[in-house]
């Protein structure tokens, strides 16, 4: 690994990408103005894009492209974990903007907690229409994506993950980076398994923001898939499991149950609440708001439901060997 100049530990940012062209511009933009003087490389591992990325990330300062044939974040995340010539190993998604002084933050977190993984919270950017405002509130709602503080914010602390997450080059290594069997989640079940080496910290210092699904069918297929994903995560590692994340699928099973009417209308009553609260503050975004919240509900409790089914047949690759 490159020798840590005087500023800091060397840093390695990680962008996987797949066709995200109408985003990379403004993501490597933020990486360009990184006040910590010491990023000794970007690593943008591309899943095959078929649209402008490649030729947009070109114009960027410290990019290399790497490869993933794989497709998936898993395999992108340790393709750059295997090349990584930084210190520090920070991660940034395609669509996500980070502020100024996100790495800065990053790494002054890691070195005063001795956390094992550092990150903040998700905020998102609502973009034009009534459908992709309410989705971006229903995001940044506890009563949308839950309470946990990556989602909601809150104080500095140890929590059960952050979003997209930063720690030593080294350690990721070591504890075999991330699993591949994870087709999504598979930054929270590296969390789980790094926990064990030191704590996962949250700090509100660390900002960025993302840009969500803008449509409600692109919803309810990532919120699928993100319940599939923490299935899989539970089932190699039930102690993963939060209280939290039995309000979903206990919807799911109550709408199908005996008892399914006075579920409905407790469960309508709640949206009415959240909805109502919205409207305070933007009365244009409600409907899409009230839409989105039980796509996130359902297709999340159904996908994870559905996920505590092994598939057989499909072997599950584990995470790369230290």
């Amino acid at each position: 690994m490159t020798a840590a100049p005087a500023g800091g530990p060397t840093v390695t940012v990680a962008v996987p990408v797949l066709n995200e062209e109408a985003c990379i511009d403004r993501c490597l933009d933020a990486i360009d103005r990184q006040t910590y003087p010491n990023i000794v490389e970007v690593l943008v591992v591309d899943g095959g894009s078929t649209d402008g990325t490649l030729r947009l990330v070109q114009g960027h300062r410290r990019v290399r492209v790497v490869a993933n044939p794989r497709r998936i974040q898993a395999a992108a995340l340790n393709l750059a974990l295997d090349q990584a010539s930084g210190e520090v190993f920070v991660r940034v998604d395609g669509h996500c903007e980070i502020a100024h002084d996100y790495v800065a933050s990053c790494v002054a977190a890691i070195e005063r907690t001795g956390a094992s993984m550092v990150g903040g919270a998700m905020a998102p950017m609502a973009g034009p229409g009534w459908v992709h405002r309410g989705i971006a509130a229903a995001m940044a709602s506890r009563l949308g994506a839950g309470p946990a503080r990556f989602h909601a914010g809150g104080p500095a602390g140890a929590v059960d993950t952050v979003y997209l997450g930063a720690f030593r080059t080294e350690l990721g290594v070591a504890v075999g980076g991330y699993a591949e069997d994870q087709a999504v989640n598979e930054d929270a079940e590296l969390a789980h398994r790094m926990a064990a080496r030191g704590p996962i910290w949250f700090d509100p210092a660390i900002r960025s923001r993302y840009v969500p699904r803008s449509t409600l069918v692109g919803l309810g297929r990532q919120f699928w898939r993100y319940g599939q994903g923490r299935a899989v995560t539970v089932r190699k590692h039930p102690r993963s499991l939060s209280p939290r994340q039995l309000a979903a699928p206990l919807l799911v099973v109550g709408l199908l149950s005996p008892w399914r009417r006075p579920v409905l209308a407790a469960y309508l009553g709640l949206l009415g609440v959240g909805s109502a609260r919205e409207a305070r503050s933007d009365p244009r975004r409600v409907p899409g708001y009230a839409a989105s919240l039980p796509t996130m509900h359902l297709l999340w409790g159904a996908g994870f439901l559905a996920g505590l089914v092994p598939v057989r047949g499909r072997p599950a690759r584990s995470s790369r060997s230290a």
